[in-house]
C-alpha cells in the first residue's frame, strides 16, 4: 500500500553516477506516477519487489510493491539502462520531484537515489503515455513489462459507468453513499464476484486527483439474502454475504454543487482490467447519515476489532465531530430567583420523558437546602420546547422551586448536553444528573452529604451515590470494568450487586470504586472545567461517565460512592426509542472508542 507522507527532514542526496529521471507524471487510468529515465544498476534476476519513494518539494509517495522495468537504451550504451517505474497513488499536488529512490525490500539503505534532469518535466497523461510506450516495447519480454503495458492501455474514467464491458461476470451494487468528512465516503451495497477476479477496489474523487487506495481492508461483508435469491443462486452461489460496507477515507473534494466531477468507483481484476462506475450523490448527512452506517451492519464478535478499528469506528468519529464542529446556539429561560452565589449546579439533560421535570421538580423542593444550589435543565430534544416549557410553567407555580433551561437548537447528545449546563454553571461543584433518577425521601439531604464528602478529602475527585431501583433493590453502588467475549473481549462497565437488597451495615463514608455512574455523580467545577467535561467524542450516551471517572483517576484523585446518599433511578425510561441494531452499534462504537483509549492492550 502507498501513501502520502510529510517530506523528510533530509532528503536523500542524489549521486551522479545512479542515473536521472528524465520525465514524469500522473496517469490516472494506469493508477499512479510514471517516471521514466535511466539508471547503472538494477535488481538481481529474482529479488524482491522493490521498495520505491518519490520525493516531492511538498511530500513523498512510498509504496513497497511498485513496478519497474529496465529497458535497453542506445544513447546510454554500456552505462546502463533504461527505466520505467509505475508508483502507485494519487495526483496530488505535491510540487516539484526531487528524486526517485529505489531500494531492495528489507535493506534501508537505497540502492538508486535518480535526480530529475533540469528543468525538471512534469507531462500529460496522454503526452505520458505516448512517450513510454515505444521505450517499453524494447524491453525484453517479462511480467513487469506486460502489467506496465496493461496498465497504460487502459481507458480512463469519462463519467460513464463500464462495468458491463469486464469480460468476468461481475456485478456490483450500490445502494447509498454517506460522506465522511472532510473528504471522505462510505459505501453500502453489495457484490458479486464468483471466479474472484476482483483485484482491488478503489474511490476516486475529483481534481485535485486523489483516490482512496484499494478498499481490501476497509470492506465490511454484510449478509444480502435478497441479493443471493434474486443473483447470486443463479450464479451458484451459496453465502447470502454478499452486501458490504467499505469506507475510503481521503477520496478527494466532496461532490460538487453543481456540474463538476463526482467521485466514482474503479473495479480493477487480475487480468488488468478495469472498469468504473459513478457514485450516487449522498442522501443523507450527520447524525442521518451516522445512524444509516449503524443500521448497516451485524458484526459478529470475532469480527468488532476489524469492523471497528478499519471501518465504523474511523467513519462514525469523523461524521459525529464534524456534527458537533458546527455552532451550538443555546437559549436561556429563568424560573423564579436563582440564589446568586450557589454551592452546587445539578445539571439535568432532557430526552424523551419531559415529564420527568415535574416529579423531580416536586421532590427536590421538599429539601429546604436545595435553595441554595441551582438546578439547570438541558433541552436534547428540541422538537418537544413546547411541551417542556408549559410543564415548566407548570412546575414552578406549584413546587416554587427556581431553576434554568437551557434551549440548544439542534439535539447534541448525552456529553454534549452536559457540557452545555457546565459551560453555564456558576457553583463552586457540579452535579450531573438524569431526569429518570428522584431523592429518595429517607435521604433528603443526599447531595449535602456528597458535597461534604469532597470538601473533606482533597484527594477524592468524584463521588457517586447509591442509586434503588422502584422496589429498592440496588442498581447502582460502584462500577468496576469486565472483559465480554460476546462483545470482542472488550472491557464494559459493570455493577457488582445488581438486583440485590443493600447491605445491612451503612458505611460512615464514602468506599472507593473504580468507576461510577454518570446518572448522579457530583465533583468540583474547577475540575470538570479543566478536564473539559464529558468528551463528546462518545455518542448518544454511554462510556462517558467511565471515561470520565477515568480522567479523573488519571490526575491522581479518587472516586467513590457514599451509600447514605440514595436516590432511585428508573434506569433508561428516559429514552423511550425502540430497540433498534443502530443503538446497539452506537453502543459498540462507544465501547471501542473507550478500550483503544484505556485499554490498549486489547486491541489486536
Amino acid at each position: 500500500m502507498n501513501e502520502v507522507l510529510p517530506l523528510a527532514e533530509t532528503a536523500p542526496t542524489p549521486r551522479a553516477e545512479d542515473g536521472y529521471v528524465d520525465f514524469y507524471g500522473h496517469a490516472p487510468a494506469a493508477g499512479g506516477w510514471l517516471f521514466c529515465g535511466w539508471s547503472r544498476g538494477r535488481w538481481r534476476p529474482g529479488a524482491p519487489a522493490p521498495r520505491i519513494s518519490a520525493h516531492f518539494r511538498q511530500g513523498r509517495v512510498e509504496q513497497v510493491e511498485a513496478i519497474a522495468c529496465w529497458f535497453p537504451r542506445a544513447d546510454i550504451g554500456p552505462r546502463g539502462a533504461g527505466l520505467v517505474v509505475l508508483l502507485r497513488g494519487a495526483g496530488l499536488p505535491l510540487g516539484e520531484l526531487v528524486s526517485l529512490e529505489l531500494a531492495e525490500a528489507g535493506q534501508a539503505t537505497p540502492l538508486l537515489i535518480l535526480p530529475p534532469i533540469r528543468p525538471v518535466t512534469q507531462l500529460r497523461e496522454a503526452d505520458l503515455i505516448s512517450r513510454i510506450r515505444p521505450a517499453l516495447l524494447q524491453a525484453p519480454h517479462c511480467a513487469e513489462q506486460t502489467r506496465l503495458l496493461t496498465l497504460m492501455s487502459r481507458r480512463a474514467y469519462a463519467g460513464m459507468d463500464t462495468m458491463h464491458e469486464l469480460s468476468a461476470p461481475v456485478q456490483i451494487g450500490l445502494d447509498e453513499t454517506l460522506p465522511v468528512p472532510p473528504d471522505g465516503v462510505a459505501l453500502i451495497g453489495w457484490c458479486m464476484d464468483p471466479t474472484n477476479a476482483i483485484a482491488a477496489i478503489r474511490v476516486r474523487g475529483p481534481q485535485p486527483a486523489r483516490d482512496s487506495g484499494a478498499l481490501g481492508t476497509r470492506w465490511l461483508r454484510v449478509e444480502r439474502p435478497d441479493v443471493l435469491a434474486s443473483l447470486g443462486a443463479a450464479q451458484g452461489l451459496t453465502d447470502p454475504r454478499l452486501g458490504f460496507v467499505a469506507l475510503a477515507p481521503a477520496c478527494g473534494a466532496p461532490w460538487p454543487a453543481g456540474h463538476g466531477e463526482a467521485p466514482y468507483l474503479e473495479v480493477e481484476l487480475h487480468s488488468g482490467e478495469v472498469a468504473y462506475m459513478r457514485l450516487p450523490p449522498p442522501q443523507r448527512s450527520g447524525a442521518a447519515a451516522a445512524r444509516r452506517l449503524l443500521e448497516a451492519v451485524r458484526p459478529a464478535s470475532d469480527e468488532l476489532d476489524h469492523a471497528f478499528d478499519r471501518v465504523l469506528g474511523p467513519a462514525l468519529s469523523a461524521m459525529h465531530a464534524a456534527r458537533l464542529a458546527r455552532p451550538r446556539p443555546v437559549t436561556e429561560i429563568t424560573f423564579g430567583t436563582l440564589p446568586e452565589a450557589p454551592v452546587c449546579s445539578i445539571i439535568v439533560p432532557l430526552y424523551g420523558r419531559m415529564d420527568f421535570l415535574t416529579y423531580q421538580a416536586a421532590l427536590l423542593s421538599e429539601h429546604p437546602g436545595q435553595l441554595a444550589h441551582e438546578l439547570i435543565y438541558v433541552l436534547d430534544d428540541p422538537p418537544r420546547k413546547r411541551e417542556l416549557l408549559d410543564l415548566a410553567h407548570s412546575a414552578h407555580r406549584r413546587f416554587g422551586l427556581p431553576f434554568r433551561i437551557l434551549l440548544p437548537e439542534e439535539n447534541l447528545g448525552y456529553g454534549p448536553a452536559n457540557n452545555v449546563g457546565i459551560a453555564a454553571a456558576r457553583g463552586e461543584f457540579l452535579c450531573l444528573l438524569n431526569s429518570d433518577v428522584m431523592p429518595a425521601p429517607e435521604a433528603p439531604d443526599w447531595l449535602d452529604l456528597m458535597i461534604a464528602d469532597l470538601r473533606a478529602d482533597p484527594g477524592l475527585g468524584l463521588i457517586g451515590a447509591m442509586l434503588l431501583f422502584e422496589d429498592g433493590t440496588v442498581q447502582h453502588e460502584g462500577l468496576t470494568f469486565e472483559r465480554l467475549p460476546q462483545q470482542g473481549n472488550w472491557p464494559f462497565p459493570m455493577h457488582p450487586r445488581k438486583g440485590l437488597l443493600p447491605r445491612s451495615e451503612a458505611p460512615l463514608g464514602p468506599e472507593r470504586v473504580e468507576a461510577v455512574t454518570g446518572a448522579c455523580m457530583v465533583l468540583r467545577r474547577a475540575l470538570a472545567t479543566e478536564l473539559g467535561g464529558f468528551d463528546e467524542a462518545y455518542a448518544i450516551g454511554d462510556f462517558e461517565d467511565s471515561d470520565l471517572c477515568l480522567r479523573v483517576r488519571a490526575q491522581g484523585l479518587f472516586c467513590a460512592v457514599d451509600r447514605r446518599a440514595r436516590l432511585y433511578h428508573l434506569e433508561r425510561q428516559s429514552q423511550i426509542s425502540p430497540d433498534n441494531p443502530w443503538r446497539h452499534n452506537a453502543t459498540l462504537f462507544n465501547a471501542w472508542r473507550h478500550t483503544r483509549r484505556w485499554f490498549p492492550e486489547t486491541a489486536k
